[in-house]
C-alpha cells in the first residue's frame, strides 16, 4: 500500500497492459516463482548471483561456486536453458530480468527467482516484455522496503500482467533474443580459438611472487621501489624476451586523450566522450556523457578513428579498439590512444587485455588511490609475435567476435523496442506475423523493413539507425549458425 507503488506512470502502464489480452506471470511459468536456496559458498557447483542477472542475457561468468550438500532436491532449484531469472533484492538491480541460455544447470541464491516458461509461450518474448519500459513499470509496483532493505514481493511478481500477443509475433520477437545469444556464444568461441593459439606460448602468468627477492643492479631501471622487480613480473618479461617479440612502442604510436573540462560534458551529448569507465573488454559501455559537435571538430587530434586502440591509464587498464560505425567519438584525458602500425589492432588489443599484457601494465604502474600508468610504461609492454598469416587469421576472428558482441547487444535492444512498439501501436501484430511467416519461407524483406525502422531511441525514432549494416548482421548470423 506504499504511495510509490501507485505513481501515475506505474498505474498508467498497468492499465495499458491490461487493455490487451493478458495473463499473470505465474500462469506462464511451470514452477512456483520464489527465491532460490541459501547456498554455502566455497564449493564446486556454479551459482548465479545478482551480478549475473544484468543484461537481458544472463552470463554465468564471473561465476561463484556453492556447496550443494545441504540441498535435498537439486533438480528443483537448477536453472535450465531458457529459464528466466529475476533479481528480488538490491538497489539498482531489483526487478531486473535476464534469460539463461547456458547448459551448466547452475543454482541461484536467495536473491534470485527462476522462472521456467511453459510450452506455448516464448521465453525470449516474455523476457523482452519484462525488460521493456512497460514491463519494468509493472514490476516496479512490487518493490517494497526502505533504502538498503528493498525487495520484490513474491506475490506481486507472480501477478505481473504479461500481454499475450499472437504466438507468431511472440516467436518473431523471441528469435531476436535467441539470435543475440547465438552471436554472443559464437563470439566467445572465436575468442577461445584465439586463446588456444596464444596459450601455446605457455608464458608464466600464474606464478606467485617470491616473498624475498634480491635484484641485480643490471636489472635496475629508473624505479627503485620493489614493485617492478617482483619475481612474477620479471619471470614473465624474461620469458617473452626469449622468443620473438615487439614492444608496444615499436608497433604503435602513442598519445594521450583530450583534457575536456567537466563543464563541457553534455549528457547523452552530440558526440560520445570515451572515458576510462567506458572501455570494456568486449565493447564500449555506458556511453552516457558526450560533448558538442563544435568541440569535437576543434579537437581533431583527439578524435577516435577506426581501429584506434584506447587504454585506460588509471584503475583497471582495459583496452578496446574502435569500429567505423561507432564513430564519431572523442577520447578523454587519462586515456591512451594507440595507433597500431606493426601489428593488427585487434590482436594488440587482445594481448593487452590478456594476463600477459595486464601483468606488464601493472608491473610499472604507480599506486596512489588507484593504479596509474604512463605512455612510456605502456610503450615498454612486450608482445609475443607469430608469423604474419597466423596473426592476420587471429585478428580476423577477434574482429568478428567484436562485431558479433556489438550486434548481439543491438538484437536484445531490438526485442525490447519491438515489444514497446506493439504496445504503443507503432507496429501491429499483423506486421510481425507476416514478417515471421516470410522468414519461415526464406524471405527476409519484411524483416529488413522492420529492422530498418529501428533507431537508437525506438521504432521510427529520431536517433541513429540501430543496425547500421543489415547485410553485416545477416552475414554474422549465418556464420554463427555454422560454427
Amino acid at each position: 500500500m506504499s504511495a510509490q507503488s501507485y505513481r501515475p506512470e506505474i498505474t498508467k502502464a498497468i492499465r495499458k497492459i491490461k487493455s490487451f489480452p493478458w495473463a499473470p506471470l505465474q500462469n506462464l511459468v511451470n514452477n512456483v516463482i520464489s527465491p532460490g536456496p541459501h547456498p554455502v559458498y566455497g564449493g564446486t557447483y556454479p551459482c548465479l548471483k545478482t551480478k549475473n542477472v544484468n543484461e537481458l542475457l544472463a552470463d554465468l561468468e564471473p561465476a561463484d561456486y556453492a556447496d550443494i550438500k545441504g540441498i535435498s532436491d537439486l533438480e528443483k532449484v537448477q536453472v535450465e536453458r531458457g529459464d528466466l531469472l529475476i533479481n528480488l533484492t538490491g538497489a539498482g538491480s531489483i526487478g531486473r530480468v535476464s534469460i539463461y541460455y547456458g547448459d551448466d544447470l547452475p543454482i541461484t541464491n536467495q536473491h534470485i527467482a527462476r522462472m521456467g516458461i511453459k510450452d506455448g509461450y516464448d521465453e525470449g518474448y516474455v523476457a523482452a516484455f519484462l525488460r521493456s519500459w512497460w514491463g519494468e513499470r509493472a514490476l516496479e509496483q512490487g518493490v517494497a522496503g526502505s533504502t538498503g532493505q528493498i525487495n520484490m514481493v513474491n506475490d506481486h511478481v507472480r501477478s505481473i500482467p504479461v500481454i499475450l500477443f499472437n504466438a507468431a509475433a511472440q516467436k518473431y520477437i523471441g528469435d531476436k533474443v535467441r539470435q543475440a545469444e547465438r552471436l554472443r556464444f559464437w563470439a566467445k568461441e572465436l575468442r577461445e580459438d584465439v586463446d588456444v593459439v596464444l596459450d601455446q606460448f605457455n608464458l608464466p602468468t600464474s606464478e606467485s611472487p617470491a616473498m624475498v627477492n634480491r635484484v641485480s643492479t643490471t636489472r635496475l631501471d629508473a624505479r627503485l621501489d620493489p614493485r617492478p622487480y617482483r619475481t612474477h613480473y620479471t619471470a614473465l618479461v624474461d620469458r617473452i624476451k626469449e622468443i620473438e617479440n615487439s614492444s608496444v612502442i615499436e608497433v604503435a604510436d602513442l598519445a594521450s586523450g583530450c583534457p575536456v573540462s567537466s563543464s563541457d560534458f553534455v549528457e547523452a551529448g552530440e558526440v560520445p566522450l570515451v572515458r576510462i569507465r567506458n572501455i570494456g573488454f568486449d565493447e564500449f559501455i555506458d556511453l552516457d556523457t558526450g560533448v558538442a559537435k563544435a568541440l569535437h571538430a576543434d579537437e581533431a587530434k583527439y578524435q577516435a578513428k577506426e581501429k584506434m586502440i584506447v587504454l585506460g591509464m588509471d584503475g583497471i587498464f582495459r583496452a578496446q579498439f574502435f569500429l567505423n560505425d561507432e564513430l564519431p567519438m572523442l577520447v578523454n584525458q587519462r586515456v591512451a590512444m594507440l595507433t597500431a602500425n606493426g601489428i593488427r589492432a585487434e590482436l594488440l588489443t587482445h594481448w593487452l587485455n590478456r594476463p600477459e599484457g595486464q601483468m606488464q601494465l601493472n608491473q610499472w604502474a604507480v599506486k596512489t588511490t588507484v593504479e596509474h600508468t604512463s605512455l612510456s610504461d605502456i610503450g615498454r609492454v612486450l608482445i609475443p609475435r607469430l608469423d604474419e598469416n597466423t596473426e592476420d587469421g587471429l585478428a580476423e576472428k577477434l574482429l568478428s567476435a567484436r562485431q558479433a558482441y556489438r550486434y548481439s547487444r543491438f538484437l536484445t535492444t531490438c526485442a525490447k523496442f519491438l515489444v514497446e512498439a506493439l504496445i504503443e501501436g507503432q507496429l501491429s501484430e499483423a506486421e510481425l506475423i507476416s514478417a515471421e511467416q516470410a522468414l519461415q519461407a526464406g524471405n527476409d524483406q519484411l524483416d529488413r523493413h522492420i529492422l530498418n525502422r529501428l533507431k537508437s531511441d525506438g521504432v521510427d525514432g529520431q536517433g541513429q539507425a540501430l543496425f547500421s549494416d543489415l547485410d553485416q548482421l545477416y552475414s554474422l548470423l549465418q556464420q554463427a549458425s555454422h560454427s
